[in-house]
């Protein structure tokens, strides 16, 4: 590893959030399988977001690290698909599926908790004390895994609540035992800060609201630049990059880009200060990736219009950490109600 000082940490999840998967159903499975890595697409923006949070030549480095659900075996095409992109992950786990499936653990082949939970845990025992952020999606359970994850590093859930919490989660007592473990070494420093939730199936925002602010839901990777810049953790050229590159290569225009830019002031998780911080910073500044002149007053002069009037980005009163139990037990009866009446909710979700 680089002597150089560790700034922060990035966890990633990988399908839904780095790439544009479909795995609903068995046909959809195997034809993710079959891909090639050239095949594999892109979630628009985020491997320009990825490169930007980690290129910074501040004499630092950021470390990246992939934790995913698909299986051990598709290793080989998913670093070759890494390789293509250009991005080098410090770490990347899989998921030992078949493993699982030998030893007739099949609720961990679709189980998500006890795998991620103990990957996180084990792979910041070995690593850095540092900032961390982290980016999932709203197809499994990758919110509550991230929110319960940071509160564990915050020291706001005790040994009994997480037992019970992974009883409740059907998590496998091997599993349950080694997160036990690693919860009892694991140092307590508060370090986990944004956790990024794309919303690959379109869920609704407000589903979130349950582990408070820290949580972000996006629809796309233009809204998470613009929340890390409001958090000074990007300045204004890389953020305008990963808009250059989502109309370059996605087709979004100015519209779309300051939708989702209203979007963020309407459920408060930017103030209209943001705005201004922008409008000032631009002042002066070159073109940046491609981007038309005039970009970004085009840009704000569209979401200022948009604004709601009142101000915003008054960030709700939250007392944490969540009833993850609770959580648990809404999740369940939703499931139930959707298996007994799928038809009221579209499709399975």
């Amino acid at each position: 590893m680089s002597e150089l000082m560790v700034r922060h940490i990035y966890r990633w999840d990988l399908d839904k959030t780095y790439l544009r998967t479909d795995f609903d159903t068995l046909r959809d499975l195997i034809r993710t399988a079959l891909q090639t890595p050239e095949e594999k697409v892109n979630v628009p923006g985020v491997v320009t977001l990825l490169k930007e949070l980690t290129h910074q030549n501040d004499g630092s480095r950021a470390l990246v690290t992939f934790i995913s659900g698909s299986p051990s075996q598709m290793r080989p095409k998913l670093e070759r698909k890494f390789e293509l992109d250009g991005i080098r992950p410090d770490v990347f786990i899989l998921k030992p599926t078949l493993q699982n499936i030998l030893k007739g653990r099949f609720r961990a082949v679709r189980g998500q908790v006890g795998y991620k939970l103990d990957s996180l845990l084990r792979v910041r025992e070995g690593g850095p004390s540092a900032p961390e952020t982290l980016f999932g999606d709203d197809a499994e359970q990758d919110a509550f895994i991230y929110s319960l994850y940071a509160d564990l590093a915050g020291g706001k859930v005790d040994r009994d609540g997480l037992f019970e919490i992974l009883d409740r989660a059907g998590v496998y007592s091997t599993t349950r035992a080694s997160i036990l473990e690693r919860y009892a070494r694991m140092r307590i420093d508060g370090n986990v800060g944004r956790i990024f939730i794309h919303l690959d199936r379109h869920s609704a925002p407000g589903r979130f609201w349950v582990y408070g602010p820290r949580v972000v839901p996006i629809t796309n990777y233009f809204q998470a630049a613009l929340v890390l810049y409001a958090d000074e953790s990007l300045t204004l050229e890389p953020v305008l990059r990963v808009a250059a590159g989502m109309m370059r290569e996605h087709g979004y225009g100015v519209v779309e880009l300051a939708n989702s830019f209203q979007d963020l002031i309407r459920r408060r998780h930017l103030g209209a200060e943001a705005i201004e911080r922008l409008s000032q910073d631009a002042r002066g500044s070159e073109a940046v990736g491609g981007l038309p002149a005039g970009f970004v007053e085009r840009l704000l002069g569209r979401v200022r219009a948009l604004a709601p009037r009142g101000g915003g980005g008054a960030t709700r009163g939250w007392e944490g950490p969540p009833d993850y139990v609770g959580v648990l037990e809404a999740d369940r009866r939703l499931r139930e109600t959707i298996e007994a009446e799928p038809g009221l909710f579209g499709r399975r979700q």
